[in-house]
């Protein structure tokens, strides 16, 4: 382990076309960060593979499934653990400031966390339909090719071997939006725009006290009611405001009484056991034919490799659900409260089901931490208009009370010494 003496590590994750390697130049450029990158050994391996052929040849889903195989044959944080040893060797452990880039899986991060003392996960944002204006030359502007790929990378089948972006996202210490802006129209001024952005979470990280913004605050108590969930899925907080700053309602996602929580209730989650129920019954491959028999978990095609998946199952078997989302049973839990021009804040995205609700009792704003917002309840938010969504950006519940607990006591330090009589 690093000594972490007078250390600030970062880690970067978010989807692809977000702008992590972006991130990690500016921290380099600016802020005298030593970068090390996760997919590194990803592309090395490749190369080994592929002797002769540049790595702009490669594609995404060929990097991804060597990601998959090492960290499933070598250990799911063996990525972490191989630019721990790289930066090692290179005795650069003890840097003032590291970085490591392209954090996809949650043993990465962690490994990352018992490695160093002072670790912070940085997740970087944007909208999709930037990401894909980003990247569709690389897809040769095949959209579908980027859909499959970013479903990998957010991982619906729960992989455990799998990128994992959307629960990486979950467990950052703060969250930066990386959105286009017709504003800004170089590399030269997006990379200073980054760089301002990065300011501040690094004086924070690095021991300059403020008090924490009103939506950091507020999406701090979504994550804790979070914690109340039992669900081994994902768990999901939400809390409702008022136009007084008055939190209204709380929910979480979790079986409406007198059911237990699923693992208790029915020893496995339901929308799993439904799932599997689907994939026993499958006969033949729907895409090459192929009879299967004995369709196993993570329900690849022996023949073809397609995955079945998202194929056989439609919207994750999310109306299989046997739980209260987090927004409905906040809304439920209002009561007879009026919700109308209230505040919802929430540790992902509504789902189509919540949306209705939202929209029924009148919310008019959303605050959310989610890469892979819904596309359906996205576009119904789109065609009501009555609905502003904002995507949250500052410091999350994980490191709130670590970086905001202390700035009360040092300014009643500030003040009782001012007051203090001269010697």
């Amino acid at each position: 382990m690093s000594s972490g003496k007078k250390q600030t590590v970062l880690g970067l994750t978010g989807p692809f076309g977000s702008g992590c390697t972006t991130v990690a130049d500016v921290l380099k450029r600016d802020y005298g960060f030593v970068v090390y990158s996760l997919s590194y050994f990803v592309k090395e391996k490749w190369k080994e593979e592929n002797p002769g052929k540049e790595i702009s040849e490669a594609s995404r889903r060929e990097l991804q499934e060597i990601g998959n195989r090492l960290r499933d044959k070598e250990g799911h944080d063996t990525l972490a653990q191989k630019a721990y040893n790289k930066a090692n060797e290179e005795r650069r452990l003890d840097e003032k400031r590291l970085v490591f880039d392209s954090i996809r899986n949650t043993a990465e991060i962690e490994y990352l966390r018992k490695s160093f003392h002072h670790f912070y996960l940085i997740a970087v944002d944007c909208v999709e339909g930037d990401r894909w204006g980003r990247v569709q030359d690389f897809y040769a502007g095949v959209y579908q090719s980027f859909r499959a790929d970013d479903r990998r990378d957010k991982n619906e089948e729960c992989i455990p071997y799998g990128q994992q972006v959307a629960l990486c996202v979950d467990e950052s210490d703060a969250l930066i939006r990386n959105d286009t802006d017709p504003m800004v129209t170089t590399k030269i001024a997006w990379m200073e725009k980054i760089s301002d952005k990065m300011k501040d979470f690094i004086s924070l990280f690095e021991g300059k006290l403020r008090s924490p913004t009103e939506h950091e605050t507020y999406m701090s108590m979504a994550y804790s009611a979070s914690l109340m969930s039992q669900c081994f899925k994902r768990q999901v907080g939400a809390i409702i405001v008022d136009s007084k700053s008055k939190v209204v309602s709380v929910g979480y996602n979790e079986n409406p009484p007198p059911l237990k929580p699923c693992h208790k209730e029915f020893g496995d989650c339901f929308r799993e056991m439904h799932i599997d129920g689907l994939m026993k019954d499958l006969l033949f491959c729907p895409n090459c034919g192929e009879k299967i028999q004995g369709l196993k978990y993570p329900y690849g095609c022996p023949r073809c490799q397609e995955n079945l998946y998202q194929m056989v199952v439609r919207d994750r078997a999310l109306s299989r659900c046997s739980a209260l989302h987090a927004e409905e049973r906040a809304i439920v839990n209002a009561g007879a409260s009026n919700l109308a021009g209230c505040t919802l804040y929430v540790t992902t995205f509504p789902c189509f089901s919540c949306a209705h609700k939202i929209l029924d009792v009148g919310i008019r704003t959303i605050w959310y931490v989610e890469s892979y917002p819904d596309v359906d309840s996205l576009n119904m938010f789109v065609r009501a208009g009555t609905v502003g969504l904002q995507k949250f950006e500052g410091i999350k519940a994980r490191a709130y009370f670590q970086l905001f607990g202390q700035w009360r006591r040092e300014e009643e330090k500030g003040m009782l010494s001012k007051r203090a009589p001269p010697p």
